[in-house]
This record gives C-alpha cells, structure tokens and sequence, in this order.
C-alpha cells in the first residue's frame, strides 16, 4: 500500500459579520490598530465617505474595523491576532 499524504487544508477564516460586534466574546482591537485600519479606509476609492460604508463589501468599516478577524475585501489590511 502507498504511503499517501493528506494535503494540507489552511485554517478557516471566519468572516466578520456585522452582529459580531454585538458578541462579548469577541474582542474588539486595539484602537491603534482601528484607526490604522480606518485611515486605510478613507483613502481608498470603494468608501462611500457619507455611510463610511464599503462598496465591496458593503459593511460599515467603523465596525469592521474594530474586528481581529476581519479583512479588507480588496487585500489592503487583514486579520490581526
């Protein structure tokens, strides 16, 4: 018999939802993190300013970005630990 690996499977991400900010479980970032995160935001194109609402996403970043788990829809900032 052949001694086949089984290939590795990368963890889960679990996408941030926006009753998540409601979840005492969860921590919030830090606020520095936040604003690094929120100053990524403004500059780019796909926020509504108004709303400070996401085009591609269509969440509303000042929640999200308080979120460990959440990332930018176009790859601009990620998950923190």
């Amino acid at each position: 018999m052949k001694n086949s690996k089984k290939p590795k499977i990368p963890p889960l991400v679990k996408p941030a939802r926006v009753w998540d900010m409601l979840d005492p479980n969860i921590e919030k970032v830090s606020e520095e993190v936040q604003m690094s995160r929120m100053d990524i935001c403004k500059d780019c194109p796909f926020l509504m300013k108004i709303t400070k609402q996401c085009r591609k996403c269509g969440c509303h970043m000042p929640w999200k970005t308080q979120l460990p788990h959440a990332t930018c829809p176009i790859g601009k900032w990620g998950a923190v630990e």
